[in-house]
């Protein structure tokens, strides 16, 4: 995992999010969300081996999911609409499967055990459900609100990561394990 295009796959979502919603508290908000995530990422052979899955997701998935909104021009990026959820996924499974299955250290592992694709396809499965119930508080959102891009891209990231928690606890992956760093 490149931390400069983490970072920079974090910056830009901040960016369209402030064209979609010049919102001055999610602008900041966003701006510090990166600086944690960029700390993580500089520093991220010092913690577990999913920590790339989170940070490839975080960035480039999350990037990923806001180019739908371009393309639709809506204020919403999540607007509930299922062609729009399916592009919105499609975008960020486009821009962060090569990164993972290329440099993830957790997939490496898994890869060399075997279960490459299995530990994707699991992951990938409970991601998706996790960001489909995050998404259900937004409407509840009045729509013309111009806050909800901020939040509902927020939940939809929390989403994302709590669904990789519950993968990894029912694939065992929560178990010690001494992972070799591989890459950069």
């Amino acid at each position: 995992m490149n931390p400069y295009l983490i970072t920079l796959s974090c910056l830009a979502q901040v960016t369209l999010l402030a064209k979609i919603s010049p919102w001055p508290t999610g602008i900041a908000s966003g701006l510090a969300i990166t600086t944690i995530l960029s700390a993580f990422a500089f520093t991220r052979m010092r913690w577990g081996a999913h920590l790339d899955m989170y940070l490839a997701m975080a960035g480039w998935g999350g990037f990923g999911m806001l180019l739908p909104s371009l393309w639709f021009g809506s204020t919403c990026h999540h607007a509930f609409n299922m062609d729009h959820y399916a592009l919105m996924s499609l975008g960020m499974w486009a821009f962060s499967l090569p990164p993972i299955w290329r440099e993830a250290r957790c997939l490496a592992e898994a890869r060399r055990e075997g279960r490459g694709w299995s530990t994707l396809l699991i992951d990938g499965i409970v991601m998706q459900i996790g960001m489909a119930l995050a998404h259900l508080p937004t409407v509840w959102i009045p729509m013309g609100d111009p806050r909800i891009a901020w939040f509902s891209q927020g939940g939809m990231l929390i989403g994302m990561s709590l669904g990789m928690m519950v993968a990894q606890y029912f694939s065992g992956a929560w178990e010690r394990r001494d992972v070799l760093a591989v890459g950069r």
